[in-house]
């Protein structure tokens, strides 16, 4: 598949506005090229050669935002949702990356998760594994990030944000769910991440 074509067809798979709520709207929608994505790595021509050995075409990210009337703080509900998609050649080089995100050092999935919204500053965050999260698609894992969000007014409250990454196929994508002042609602997350699943799955079959 040309970059171009990966392009059109991973953006059919990310979650849009419409599967997380009334009023949500996306932020960002962009493609990353390999280049794109090595250059952001500090190891940039190790992550050139991993992606040429894993077969990576190309990754689709999209970036969510709950309306501003939204009552947010302390009910679990997502004040931001990010999903990228990745397209790989064959499911054992999606595999492969996916393995080797799940070694990253806590840091540095924190680093490339938590993205600062305009005006608004991350500070103070820890990364865990979540090992009760249920697995989905071929294979997943689930990281929790915690933090402190400083917003262009001046409110500051600790932030959650659930991680969820997943193998379909030779798909690898994640599910962020940002929430304020708790965790994201499980049962949410866990069905933003079915969606998503399941659109590559009819995709790939």
């Amino acid at each position: 598949m040309s970059a171009a074509g990966a392009e059109a067809w991973l953006s059919r798979l990310v979650l849009a506005p419409g599967d997380i709520g009334p009023g949500y709207t996306t932020d960002v929608a962009r493609t990353l090229t390999n280049e794109d994505s090595a250059k952001a790595r500090p190891d940039t021509d190790t992550a050139r050669q991993q992606y040429a050995d894993w077969g990576q075409i190309l990754a689709y990210n999209v970036q969510l935002a709950a309306p501003a009337s939204a009552d947010l703080v302390f009910t679990g509900g997502a004040a931001r949702v990010m999903n990228t998609a990745t397209l790989f050649r064959d499911a054992a080089g999606a595999s492969a990356a996916l393995a080797s995100v799940g070694g990253l050092a806590p840091q540095v999935v924190a680093n490339f998760l938590v993205n600062d919204g305009a005006g608004t500053k991350i500070s103070e965050t820890q990364v865990v594994k979540i090992g009760d999260f249920p697995t989905k698609g071929d294979e997943s894992f689930a990281w929790r990030l915690t933090g402190k969000a400083v917003f262009s007014d001046g409110f500051t409250i600790n932030f959650v944000a659930d991680a969820v990454f997943v193998r379909a196929g030779r798909v690898t994508g994640n599910v962020t769910a940002v929430a304020l002042g708790e965790a994201p609602d499980r049962a949410r997350l866990t069905s933003l991440v079915d969606t998503f699943v399941a659109r590559v799955e009819a995709a790939e079959s």
